[in-house]
């Protein structure tokens, strides 16, 4: 089965707090998303919150958003919708309410996905 995944790096708009961000994306642009591209079989967005350690650098994004399609078919539609000058300036004109839109950058990634065998500890937890 053909798997394809893109993800986007999706900078908010420098006047806009996280919360004001997040708000407007999951109320309004999510929603306008799936009505106009419903190709995809999975639509995430991964909300930056804390990094992992207090000595790497930042980033210049907010959210990663993860669209997953089940075959090379679904994603052909999407990318066909995009090309759609009416979907576009649809998006476009949305995307300006909320994100920086000159610094999304979107790339289709090669997923590798380990079968890791159940480990369980002696008490029940994930053994380290």
């Amino acid at each position: 089965m053909v798997v394809i995944k893109v993800l986007a790096f999706i900078r908010r708009r420098p006047d806009l707090d996280l919360a004001a961000f997040r708000d407007y994306y999951e109320r309004h642009h999510a929603p306008l998303i799936n009505r106009l591209l419903p190709f995809y079989a999975v639509y995430n967005r991964n909300y930056l919150e804390t990094p992992f350690r207090a000595d790497q650098g930042g980033v210049d994004f907010d959210v990663v958003t993860e669209l997953v399609f089940a075959s090379r078919e679904d994603h052909d539609a999407w990318r066909a919708a995009l090309a759609d000058p009416a979907v576009i300036a649809q998006i476009r004109a949305d995307e300006r309410n909320f994100l920086d839109q000159g610094a999304t950058r979107m790339w289709v990634v090669d997923e590798h996905v380990d079968e890791l065998p159940e480990r369980v500890g002696d008490e029940g937890g994930v053994a380290s």
